[in-house]
This record gives C-alpha cells, structure tokens and sequence, in this order.
C-alpha cells in the first residue's frame, strides 16, 4: 500500500497523506495548506500566548480576536528551518475544522556569517495595558542564533509614532550584535525585558556564548552581556533590514567602568560588557531591583583540560551597565562572583534571596542552600528601580 489516509470525521480523504513507498518523490508526511511546519526546527521553548486581532491594522473590534500561540522556530543546524516566528491559529478553522492552523509564518534574514540560523530563545511578547499602550494583540521581540534581535508587530496599529502606514506582521531588526564562528557570540539564551526609573524605553538584558561548547577556549572568542533599549515603544516602526542594524559600536563599553561614567547617553542604544578567558553566558539573565543578574560559565583555567569550569554570576546597573558585584559579596566590583563549579541555571528572586540550580557543585559556605547544587545568595540592599508590571504577558 503505497499511502495510508488519517481517518478523523473531521479530515477529508485528501487532508492527510503518509507516503510509506520508498521510491516516492512523496515520501513522509503530505501537510495540508496551512499546517506546513517543515520549517520547525527543535522547539526548545514553550508558546506564548495571546489574544490576535484578526482583521489586522485598524481592527478595534476585540469580540471576535482569536487566540493564538507565538513560538520561535526552534533550533536547527539546518539553513531555512527554525529562522521564523510562528503564529498558531488556536482555535477551530471554520472552514476544514481543524485546529493549530499556521496563521502565519514570518521568515527571519540568515547572514552571510556561516552560521544557520535558528531561534532556541523564548520570545518575548508583550501585551497591551490600557495606561501606557493603546493596542490590541502584542508587540513580540525574538533574538536568534545569529546574534540579532528582530521586533514584529501582531498589533493593530495602523501608524507607526511618525505617521508612516505599518502593517501586522511587519517585522524589523533592532540589535545586530555580530556573531561569527571565530567569536562565538550565539545567542542560544532568552531575554529578560523591563523599564528603568526615569525612563520610558523598554530595555531587553541577553547574553551570548555557544552552549554547545561551553568549554571551548580561543582567545578569539569574544562575548558579551548587553542591555539595549527600544526607543519605539510602545510603538511599532520599521527602523532597519538586518544588514544595516544597529551594532555594539552604538553602544557604550562600560566592561571595566566602576562609577558609572561611562552610562549610555541618550544617544546611545544601550551598553555592553566583554567577557574575559572564553567566557559564555548559560541561561536568561534575571531583571531585578534595578540589576541585571547573568549566569557565566568560564571553561577550567587549569592546565588539566578535564578540571570542571567555574560557574560565576555576575551582578549589572540595569541602565548604566557597570558592574555591581561587590552587592553580592565579590572583593571588588569589576570581579563576578564565583558560586561554585559547573554550569549555572536562571537566577529566581524570592524575598532578598537569589537562587540557582548549579549543573555541579556550589561553592562550599555562603552560597550553598539545602543542597549542594543548589546556590544561594544574599541580594543585599538595592534600590528599587527597575519594575515590569507595565504589561501582561499572556492572558
């Protein structure tokens, strides 16, 4: 039997075809028109979900939106599969009565970098909040593997903030921040996002490095931590393709700044932290209180190349960009503070207590909790000035 049909009351003989034949040019799975998900690569993170005004730009009626889920294209080694963002239908299509139809797909530029790119990080997606916004659907930012950070709009603005006709699904690339093979700034890592005091922008916190290599070591690699501000928002605007999009020379190199002069200007994107000894960032970064808190691994420093590499965490000014570690217990600001051997998991603030998992051990001591792979520090007295109660992410 060369093709077997899905038998469903709700799929017609035609909807659903396995070619188990071999020698067919069909062989595998024959989607319908709709539900063509070949360019899904491995779905590392979970959908976010929101409420789609489904007539686009100009659609202010929100009694028949849909709910639909946002996903990046997952990972993959592949060029084509995984650079996209996903917008899935989550409700009954009226006309063949299926569900999880693609509502779109929305292609992201691969570079000319020898790197294929993909989307592993969760994207952020952010509703509207009827004091600071005035649009319905959801402003989504996505960063990719690449190294770049791409802004889509699933609102129902029609105008951007000067005027100019935009479009759903419009998308845009805010942050090139230059990964190459030699580098190694992958952005594997999700993004944390918030406001800060006595400002309007939003901020997005990512770091690079290649997850895949953690212990590799060249002195030419060459990560960073960085925090960058959308100027734009609320609004939506089409500012640049991926190859014209701003860099890290747009922002301020404050890696060995102690008091803060050399905090972005308001002509400056935003700021950026070089990581010494192969340095790679291994999980999102935590937005608190007016910090940035990123996981670094540093791959051993021991002539013994199998000796497990340390776990540091390292505690960022949120709209400065200068080093805070002495807040967390380090001897000096510009060091980041050692929390024990391995790889360390996503900082959860609880009270005045930081917490993290540790793929190995915790320092002995101060920073171990119940268990020894589990990490706890004391986050000390910070000011508060950094909020994200701004927007609802998700319904």
């Amino acid at each position: 039997m060369r093709f077997l049909t899905y038998d469903d009351p709700n799929l017609s003989t035609s909807d659903l075809k396995i070619s188990l034949d071999a020698g067919s040019a069909a062989l595998g799975v024959q989607s319908v028109p709709g539900y063509d998900y070949s360019r899904l690569g491995q779905t590392w993170s979970q959908p976010r979900i929101i409420r789609l005004p489904n007539d686009g730009a100009g659609d202010n009626n929100i009694e028949d939106d849909i709910y639909v889920a946002v996903l990046g294209g997952g990972f993959s080694g592949s060029s084509g599969i995984g650079s996209n963002l996903f917008v899935i239908n989550l409700e009954v299509d009226p006309t063949d009565r299926l569900f999880a139809k693609i509502e779109k797909q929305i292609q992201i530029v691969d570079l000319d970098n020898g790197i294929p790119n993909s989307t592993p990080a969760l994207p952020v997606v952010i509703t509207s909040d009827e004091v600071t916004t005035n649009f319905t659907g959801g402003l989504v930012y996505l960063n990719d593997l690449e190294g770049k950070i791409t802004k889509f709009n699933l609102t129902n603005m029609s105008t951007d903030n000067q005027g100019i006709d935009i479009s759903m699904y419009d998308s845009t690339t805010l942050f090139n921040v230059g990964a190459t093979k030699t580098n190694g700034r992958y952005m594997y890592q999700s993004m944390d996002a918030g406001f800060n005091k006595g400002s309007n922008d939003l901020w997005m916190y990512v770091g690079t490095g290649d997850f895949t290599r953690l212990t590799e070591k060249s002195d030419d690699i060459d990560n960073v931590l960085i925090g960058i501000k959308d100027v734009d928002f609320p609004y939506y605007r089409n500012v640049n393709n991926a190859i014209d999009a701003a860099d890290l020379t747009n922002c301020s190199d404050t890696t060995n700044d102690l008091n803060g002069s050399l905090c972005p200007s308001t002509s400056e994107l935003g700021w950026r932290i070089h990581l010494d000894n192969s340095e790679k960032s291994t999980a999102e970064p935590t937005l608190t209180r007016g910090r940035v808190l990123f996981p670094v691994f540093q791959p051993t420093l021991s002539v013994n190349t199998c000796s497990t590499g340390l776990a540091f965490l390292c505690n960022v000014h949120a709209k400065c960009g200068t080093l805070k570690n002495k807040e967390l217990g380090s001897s000096t600001d510009l060091e980041c503070l050692e929390v024990g051997s391995g790889v360390l998991s996503k900082v959860v603030v609880f009270g005045d207590k930081l917490f993290a998992n540790i793929a190995g051990t915790a320092k002995a001591g101060a920073f171990q909790g119940s268990r020894d792979d589990l990490v706890s520090i004391n986050s000390g007295a910070i000011e508060i000035e950094s909020f994200r109660n701004s927007w609802r992410e998700n319904y």
